[in-house]
């Protein structure tokens, strides 16, 4: 019997508990901007890095979607929502899936209202484009103890 193993891929980026602050699109391009930072696992020891801009393109709209959970249903929405999604309350991914050119963010959209998950399927054909800023905007979680 023959055997292959499928590694797990290190990912040296995350951009898990990351909020987006900005969200654009424009033709088959996406960008993400994240003002308080991503995940920086280049070190040993996981560090927020400063602004951080995130660039999909080549955005297959067909095979792409923005789901909206609530309690006991779903809705399908426009991806043009995103933006609206992000400039009316927190907008935090909570989980990242990367496939063969496939994203998937598992995100949390709180209001003063609402607490509701949202994933956005992205089917893309370019390699996506991350830029950040070395110099954390500020110690987000210094103060938090688990």
């Amino acid at each position: 019997m023959k055997q292959y193993t499928i590694r797990n891929r290190n990912v040296p980026l995350s951009l898990h508990d990351a909020v987006i602050t900005e969200a654009t699109v424009t033709g088959s391009t996406i960008r993400l901007v994240f003002a308080d930072g991503i995940r920086d696992l280049f070190k040993k020891e996981a560090v927020w890095t400063g602004r951080a801009t995130v660039t999909i393109p080549n955005i297959d709209w067909d095979s792409s979607s923005l789901t909206r959970f609530g309690e006991t249903t779903y809705s399908m929405c426009r991806i043009e929502q995103l933006g609206q999604f992000v400039k009316s309350g927190r907008f935090e991914i909570v989980d990242e899936l990367y496939g063969y050119r496939q994203l998937l963010f598992r995100c949390m959209w709180l209001t003063d209202t609402t607490c509701e998950t949202v994933e956005l399927n992205l089917s893309h054909a370019s390699e996506l484009v991350i830029r950040w800023e070395d110099e954390p905007v500020e110690e987000m979680y210094e103060s938090e103890s688990f």
